[in-house]
């Protein structure tokens, strides 16, 4: 296989391991997520209680992430993984027993949410600092796009299975293929042996600190960081709503939510495969925002849509645009850490990724509560519209690793066709003793 092709990391073989044991346990997660969901929908019909459910999976992220940052840069990393992996199989599997014996409430649900949530959340950061030592710097985006497209066929296979499973069976059922699925990358991280560099980080003795000030400093970081966190709470209420828009608005019972979310599950496998045959001269700075305004757009025609067809195809577009938006963000991050921070700087931006995801939630929940769930998705998606709209405008080259003049005084019609084209940025000097053109020095 060419070493051009985007599969030819796959010739790693621990990275290519680890993919398929991620692959098969994130199968299970999406069946349990949807099971959870759909649960809590036909128990209460409550769209704030079904975004109190999506809330309570990640108000763990904001709690723990910054000292799971820690963890990941001073101990063995293959193992801080297996412990988390084991601990989500026990919570998943105390679920499956819960539910068979009619117990699975909805503040039980809630609850077991929160302590997986919880178990995810302390290892997350440790799984990010792990795959960037499994291959080449050179590899690096291919790796960042196929776990893309690894975690987005999970999204459109697993709520497939779960909404046939709920119509056929039930929610138990959906429950106990989840705790099975844990199997595989459990054994993977307790039998395979990784290098040094990927089993610990330098064992550094200072805090997130240096990490916090880096991050928040350096202008290309504080501008990944910004975005990050205003693309996971606006954008919070699109996934979050679509059981209760599902079962009360398009009317489509569960096997159509399992469609609508696998529908944004297969946008965003072809957006984790283009992204990485995207030209490399065309800068992240630049596709970030865009594919941020894109996605927005897409999600306000299936918030306004009538037609669970037109829903459909709009969370398929929009899935393209969302794995482009996030994983341009995590390869630029990814490119720009030192190594030495590597771990505690890149829980900084998890914790941006899914920190806002609580409050994006229970605001969505409200907006749904108060004025009905179609606002509650269009008015956050609304917002982010414009906030994507400034950040094109206002364009920050260092996310790119670059150290550029700013951008001379021009109009709008002229930094509209810039952010589209890209025009000026191919025309600067990168680094010195690089030619004029080099978008990305750094992956060449």
């Amino acid at each position: 296989m060419s070493r051009h092709s985007p599969f030819a990391v796959f010739r790693h073989r621990l990275f290519l391991w680890i993919w398929v044991g991620s692959l098969l346990s994130n199968v299970g997660n999406w069946m349990e997520a949807v099971g959870q969901s759909w649960l809590v929908q036909q128990q209460t019909a409550s769209p704030l209680m079904v975004e109190l459910l999506a809330a309570s999976e990640f108000v763990p992220h904001a709690l723990l992430l910054i000292a799971a940052g820690a963890m990941a840069d001073r101990y063995d990393r293959r193992k801080l993984l297996l412990v988390g992996q084991i601990f989500m199989m026990i919570f998943g599997a105390l679920l499956a027993v819960l539910t068979h014996l009619g117990h699975a409430t909805p503040w039980v649900v809630i609850g077991i949410a929160f302590a997986e949530g919880a178990s995810w959340a302390a290892v997350m950061p440790a799984w990010q600092a792990l795959v960037p030592a499994l291959v080449p710097r050179d590899e690096l985006p291919s790796a960042i796009a196929l776990n893309s497209a690894q975690f987005n066929t999970a999204r459109l296979a697993g709520p497939m299975l779960a909404g046939a499973l709920l119509t056929a069976a039930s929610a138990a059922v959906v429950f106990d293929i989840n705790a099975v699925s844990f199997v595989g990358i459990v054994a993977v991280l307790a039998l395979l042996r990784l290098p040094a560099k990927a089993a610990a980080g330098p064992r550094v003795q200072s805090g997130v600190g240096g990490a916090l000030k880096w991050t928040l400093h350096e202008p290309g970081p504080r501008r990944l960081i910004i975005g990050l966190a205003a693309f996971a709470l606006l954008t919070a209420p699109v996934q979050g709503l679509l059981p209760t828009l599902s079962d009360q608005v398009l009317e489509v019972g569960a096997h159509g939510y399992g469609a609508l979310l696998s529908c944004l599950g297969a946008g965003a496998i072809l957006g984790a495969l283009t992204l990485a045959r995207l030209p490399r001269s065309y800068p992240r700075h630049h596709l970030i925002p865009l594919s941020m305004l894109a996605f927005s757009l897409c999600a306000l025609i299936y918030a306004s849509s009538h037609s669970a067809i037109l829903s459909g195809a709009a969370l398929a577009v929009g899935g393209v645009f969302w794995v482009w938006a996030l994983a341009a963000s995590s390869t630029a991050m990814q490119l720009l850490v030192p190594e030495h921070l590597r771990g505690r700087a890149m829980s900084v931006a998890a914790l941006a990724t899914t920190g806002p995801l609580p409050l994006g939630h229970l605001l969505g929940g409200a907006l749904a509560n108060w004025f009905g769930v179609r606002i509650g998705v269009i008015a956050p998606c609304f917002a982010l519209a414009c906030f994507s709209a400034w950040s094109a405008f206002a364009r920050e080259p260092a996310i790119d690793a670059m150290k550029l003049p700013p951008p001379l005084p021009r109009g709008f019609r002229a930094a509209l066709w810039e952010a589209l084209t890209a025009a000026s940025h191919r025309a600067q000097e990168v680094e010195p003793g690089m030619p004029k053109g080099s978008g990305e020095p750094i992956e060449e």
